[in-house]
Formats: C-alpha cells, structure tokens, sequence
C-alpha cells in the first residue's frame, strides 16, 4: 500500500484571474452540508486533504511558490477559531476534526522556486519520496466519491522500477488535456503513448491529474528537455514508456465525473455538481 501523497499547489491561476491574484485557486471556496444540513464553507485543498486522509494516507507533501503562503496557514493549527463564542457549533466540531486530521499527519512543504510545470513541481518532492511508491494528485482536483477511485489506485501493484500507473477519461475536448493511446485486454490496460495537449489528439482519452508512480519518474523528469518554459510531467510518462516501462491506467466510467477548476467555466460547473 502506498503511504505518501504530493499534492502540486504552486500553479498560478492565470485563467481564474483576478481573483487568482491574491487567492490561491486551491483556497477556492467549495460550499457544503454540515451533518445538521446547515451550510459551510472549505477550501478546496481542504476537501482534497480530507479525502486522501480517510483513505488512510497520513504523509503529505504540499507543493508550493509564490503567494502560497495562505495555503501554509491553513493547514496550521490555531485555537484562536475554536475559542470563538460565535462559531457555529457545527463549524466548530468540523473545524476541531480537520485539526486533530493535521495532529495525526506528516506534512512537508516544498518551495518551487519558478513556475516551471508540473513536472518541475513533482521533481521538487523527491527528498520527500525517497525510495517508495507515491501517489500525486494535482492540488485544484478533486475526485468523485463513486468508484473507489483513490483506493484503487492505491492498490494498484507496480512491480517494474519504470511502472507508472494513469488515471484516463474521455471526454469531448481532448486539445486541452495530455492525451493517451492505451492497448485495452481483458486484464489490464497498458498506456502505449501520452502526449500534452496535442494540436491532433490521436485519441479522447484525457490523463486525469493523479498518478500512481515508482520512484523511477524523477529520473524521467530530468531526462525530459522544457516545452515553453515548463517540464511537463507528461513528457516524462512518455520517457518511462521508451524506456520500457510498464505505464497502466484505469479508465473512469463515463458516469464518474472529475472536475478541475483550472478555468471559469469548470470552477462554476463544480460549484454546481459536486456533493460530499
């Protein structure tokens, strides 16, 4: 079982500006239900931490740069808001739950020093990886409930030391995603090609921000030459499979719907649809 997850916060937003300016897109607020169906209110890189903890993963490396500072805080405990007479009660029972998840847990910050992509971020937590198997998922996602997904993959057994294993969906608009062409047996699916946001997608299945991956990526990762400006991690997957690696992938029923908030259009679907 893998025990380590990185969670990448250090893009910058440009497509959710202005606000984006001064708030992290993964300090979003996401409004919920408490247990007494009142409303409340988290950031979304709460949620996503939340998730990953009732999944049993207590260490964490948080990716972080420039103005991120806000998302540091968060994730420190603070008795001032519990000692607030004014706190609803609910708020205040959820508010001392998420504190003793933080009390429990390991986290680690790393500092990516440019914004340099999201293989450049990953490289970053490789003291933090050492020698075991990790999962990454990209700090503005966040995963239905419905299919066991963070458990899966986390079962997933990788047994190469260039294995990799992809999350994939298809969907309608397939410019805008790294893309992957996948050989599909009745026991595996084996991941044969990944390319980022190609101008002709060779197919519609889009790679999903979470990965389960051997220590063996950071290798790829400084093998792999920048594509304006920035190293992306989906280079380096397709370094692995020219390597010979075996990358899998499990590919999300078209129910299952992930969402991202790395832009205007998809922050306000997410608002709409998402439910705990």
């Amino acid at each position: 079982m893998v025990t380590k997850i990185v969670l990448p916060a250090a893009g910058l937003g440009s497509r959710l500006l202005p606000i984006t300016k001064e708030i992290p897109k993964e300090m979003l607020p996401i409004f919920l239900k408490t247990p007494t169906n009142s409303l409340t209110i988290k950031p979304l890189i709460q949620i996503l931490f939340e998730q990953f903890y009732n999944h049993e993963f207590r260490e964490f490396c948080f990716v972080v740069g420039k103005q991120k500072r806000t998302i540091e805080d968060h994730f420190t405990y603070d008795s001032t808001f519990l000692t607030n007479s004014s706190l609803d009660d609910d708020v205040r029972n959820d508010l001392k739950i998420f504190y003793e998840m933080l009390s429990k847990s390991k986290i680690f910050w790393v500092n990516q020093q440019e914004p340099k992509g999201f293989g450049d971020a990953v490289l970053y937590t490789e003291p933090f990886v050492g020698k075991d198997d990790f999962i990454v998922c990209a700090g503005d996602t966040l995963l239905p409930k419905e299919g066991n997904l963070i458990q899966k993959l986390n079962e997933k057994k990788l047994v190469g030391e260039f294995d990799a294993c992809l999350v994939l969906q298809n969907v309608p608009n397939p410019k805008r995603f790294g893309i992957a062409v996948v050989d599909q047996t009745s026991d595996d699916v084996i991941v044969t090609n990944v390319e980022e946001k190609p101008e002709k997608p060779k197919t519609n299945l889009s790679i999903v921000a979470i990965y389960h991956f051997r220590p063996s990526i950071f290798s790829a990762i400084r093998k792999i030459k920048e594509n304006k400006n920035e190293i992306q991690l989906t280079d380096a997957i397709q370094k692995l499979i020219e390597w010979g690696g075996k990358v899998s992938a499990i590919i999300l029923d078209e129910q299952i719907e992930v969402i991202d908030i790395g832009t205007v259009e998809s922050y306000l679907k997410f608002l709409k649809v998402y439910d705990l």
